[in-house]
């Protein structure tokens, strides 16, 4: 009996053990069982060769067509979809070529209006190339600095895969693979140097993956590229008349003519009252300092923590399901206990009635 206890209890164990990986959620690598590549067909007016994207040196009014080759890996054909989008900078403070970010009023030339598509949807024959052209028109007015964008190049999912994708859907699966490569697109006309410059534009709180913080919006409003920015901050409470927040200071990229949208974690719910942002900021020798004055009223203060997880979330969603399991485990470890106990108290009673019997005998 205690053999049999022993086994349906390490067969349960270890059923669970093979449930806590699959509950606590998995990764997918994006660039595993992608089955075609990109490459960037160089053109002699490439500025630095050594590169895999375009770096071209551009001219007043110059049309030039960019030719991007597309190579199928699979064994059967796939659908392509191209685009061309403007480079931003995103929040973690890295210039973005694929998604549209905030379209800054300094941008000038954004590489989105200047560069067309000739075919947006590519048919890639099974294990062949294919290629898609991207027409380039400068403007007439000479131009200073940098346009920069990106070409994007995503893979179109054929009726099996949206299928899956609707079942997996219906199921309440929101993991969702699309395969993207994406190439840079340089574009200078001049030699003239053009340095970063930064400004602030607001700060205010909001909500950042349901979390409450303050997002400050700060401008790159130069024409050029900024690399290895150092980006510190302090939040000053004007009620409690102190520092009340110090973010640590982090390198951060920014693209031309743009805007970051950097948020500060606040930790817990935004009080109502009025703050001061300190903002430093550090590349190559060169400092800029100013102050980004915010409000938090009432209401902003109420309906901020209203819809985050702050309160509601006060530890990770996998430390609560672990403990959930943990709590399953140890009442299906009482209930074979019980169940063991219970039948160890019939063979004692059987042992009892046999002894008895045989005296009678």
């Amino acid at each position: 009996m205690k053999t049999k206890g022993k086994k349906t209890f390490f067969a349960v164990m270890l059923i669970l053990c093979m449930l806590i990986p699959m509950a606590t959620g998995y990764a997918v690598d994006a660039t595993e069982g992608v089955g075609f590549s990109v490459r960037a067909v160089l053109p002699e007016n490439q500025v630095n060769s050594q590169v895999s994207y375009f770096d071209l040196h551009m001219a007043p009014e110059r049309k030039q067509d960019l030719t991007v080759e597309i190579y199928n890996k699979e064994a059967k054909e796939i659908k392509v979809k191209v685009s061309v989008v403007s480079a931003s900078t995103n929040g973690n403070g890295i210039i973005d070529y694929k998604t549209p970010g905030i379209k800054d009023k300094t941008l000038k030339i954004p590489f989105s209006e200047i560069a067309k598509v000739q075919e947006e949807i590519v048919i890639v024959p099974a294990e062949k190339t294919a290629h898609t052209v991207i027409s380039v028109t400068m403007p007439k007015e000479e131009y200073d600095g940098v346009v920069l964008g990106g070409i994007v190049v995503t893979q179109i999912k054929d009726e099996e895969e949206a299928k899956k994708d609707e079942m997996q859907a219906a199921q309440g699966v929101t993991i969702r693979n699309e395969y993207s490569y994406v190439l840079g697109v340089k574009l200078t006309e001049t030699d003239s140097e053009v340095l970063p410059e930064f400004e602030p534009v607001i700060a205010q709180p909001e909500l950042i993956q349901y979390r409450v913080g303050v997002v400050h919006y700060i401008r790159n409003k130069e024409a050029a590229i900024a690399k290895n920015v150092t980006l510190g901050i302090k939040i000053y409470s004007e009620r409690e008349n102190k520092i009340i927040l110090t973010e640590p200071e982090k390198r951060i990229d920014m693209a031309p003519n743009s805007v970051i949208p950097y948020g500060v974690l606040w930790g817990r719910d935004i009080a109502p009252g009025n703050y001061i942002s300190y903002v430093s900021m550090e590349q190559d020798g060169r400092t800029w300092n100013f102050e980004m004055p915010f409000e938090v009223t009432a209401q902003q203060s109420l309906e901020i923590s209203q819809n985050s997880l702050e309160e509601k979330q006060g530890i990770p969603w996998w430390a609560v399901l672990l403990i959930i399991l943990v709590i399953i485990l140890i009442i299906i470890i009482l209930i074979l206990l019980l169940i063991v106990k219970r039948k160890k108290g019939k063979e004692t009673l059987t042992s009892v009635n046999d002894t008895r019997m045989g005296r009678r005998k």
